[in-house]
């Protein structure tokens, strides 16, 4: 069975230990401090979600996905737990929309451990596009295992994540016809950029800015809940005042494309190596069929001096 672990778990974890800490008096801090470099929490036993919220992908397979379950120490004895949904804080619906995986909504956290987990299984069928599902959950733990900082209640969103594949994504027999918006100036342009499937995660547009360089565009589905494209550095067109303009996508503005509306969004610095940048622009394009292609105009990018027109929409 694969399980889908949230992948904010370790880094949670960590958050809330670092919180346990800082609530600790100043003088045990300052204790541990002279002692030795190494920072060990010897605090009470406490028991709690490892984060307050987290969001559920729902894929097509109906991945396992798990809620972690964390204890401040470890114990030489096996340890039980269970939840519960709080029915008036939820709108996903138990044994329609998900269920606890084998049907128990048991945990347990084994000698030794510090973490158990809560394991979901969501119905990919029965939760539609336009869902807002949330499951709230609260542990059922003794009073004394209860840090009141954190209580004992978290959040699960559910997210629908629809499948990608590249033949699917372009409409089959016309995959290589797009429709593309660019801001030039104050007016948004739409024309057809031809586009040629490489492979099953990369296309090349081949015209969007010159017909000398096809843009390469990769897509990465990895992160069901984060489809993102990249754009390595490449030359994009020539400039009669400033030559050779080169392109590339930019961790800050994540480029990202969406699979049941057949779009995706280029967020593309435009610069010279070694010299300098222009500003980063976003293009739209958006997936259509021949025949859409066929009603279309056939538009032109002038290239030459397009910079300077381009400019004025940057996001700098």
């Amino acid at each position: 069975m694969e399980v889908i672990t949230n992948n904010k778990t370790r880094l949670a974890k960590m958050k809330k230990l670092l919180k346990v800490l800082w609530a600790l008096p100043l003088t045990a801090l300052l204790a541990v401090g002279c002692q030795s470099e190494d920072v060990v929490y010897n605090g009470g036993d406490y028991v709690m979600f490892s984060d307050s919220i987290y969001t559920m992908p729902v894929l097509e397979d109906d991945k396992v996905f798990e809620v972690p379950v964390s204890a401040t120490n470890a114990a030489d004895y096996d340890r039980n737990y269970a939840v519960e949904i709080i029915n008036e804080k939820s709108t996903a619906i138990r044994g329609y929309h998900f269920d606890f995986v084998d049907g128990t909504n048991n945990i347990t956290i084994k000698a030794g451990e510090r973490v158990g987990m809560v394991k979901l299984k969501p119905t990919y069928a029965n939760v539609a596009r336009e869902d807002s599902l949330v499951i709230s959950l609260r542990l059922l733990e003794p009073k004394d295992e209860e840090l009141d900082l954190y209580g004992n209640v978290t959040r699960v969103d559910m997210q629908k994540c629809y499948p990608f594949s590249m033949d699917n994504f372009m409409y089959p027999g016309a995959y290589t016809y797009m429709l593309a918006s660019f801001p030039f100036g104050d007016q948004v342009k739409q024309i057809r950029v031809d586009a040629e499937v490489v492979d099953d995660h990369t296309i090349k547009l081949k015209n969007a800015f010159s017909d000398l360089y096809p843009i390469r565009l990769i897509f990465d589905d990895s992160d069901p809940l984060n489809y993102v494209i990249n754009v390595p550095e490449q030359e994009a067109f020539k400039d009669s005042n400033y030559g050779t303009i080169y392109l590339r996508s930019v961790e800050m503005y994540p480029s990202y494309f969406n699979v049941p509306d057949r779009f995706f969004i280029l967020y593309l610095e435009m610069y010279i190596p070694q010299v300098g940048s222009f500003g980063v622009y976003q293009y739209i394009f958006k997936c259509i069929t021949k025949e859409e292609a066929w009603e279309m105009d056939n538009g032109e990018i002038n290239t030459g001096g397009s910079i300077l027109s381009l400019k004025t929409t940057s996001n700098n």
